[in-house]
């Protein structure tokens, strides 16, 4: 059966809506998120209200007629945007290539190739030339260690 149809059998069987949101979080919003640091950087518009819109569904279903607008079904079941769980996960993903055994997979930063501290030595420096390679998950995951500082 599809995630919807089994989300319904269960708030039929009388779960309350705690336990219909820890299993739409640990069986569908998995399969959202799966190999996100990959694909994050590259989706559009419509593929990122599409991914939302599951969300969505998944509130209206588990809050029923109680569902009054999507920000505050999120705010009411304890959920997030998809959306910033995705950044998320790409920003843990990023960090964790900091690590030693991963660092020369990293370019250089700006202090490793001038040799002078200021303000930005921490910043990786990579250079894109198409807008296909800016859109890519390596140039996006060095945007996100750039603003956190790492």
């Amino acid at each position: 059966l599809p995630w919807r149809q089994r989300t319904r059998r269960l708030k039929r069987f009388g779960l309350p809506a705690s336990d219909l949101t820890t299993v739409f979080t640990a069986y569908v919003r998995p399969a959202l998120e799966y190999t996100a640091p990959v694909w994050h950087s590259s989706l559009t518009v419509q593929q990122i209200t599409s991914l939302e819109r599951v969300q969505k569904r998944a509130c209206k279903i588990i809050l029923g007629p109680l569902y009054y607008n999507y920000e505050s079904a999120m705010e009411s079941l304890n959920l997030t945007l998809l959306s910033d769980r995705r950044v998320h996960i790409c920003r843990v993903f990023a960090r964790s290539l900091l690590k030693p055994e991963f660092r020369d997979w990293l370019p250089p930063t700006r202090l490793s190739m001038t040799g002078r501290q200021t303000r930005n030595s921490y910043k990786i420096v990579l250079y894109c030339h198409t807008t296909r390679y800016r859109n890519s998950p390596i140039p996006y995951m060095y945007h996100l260690l750039n603003i956190d500082g790492h």
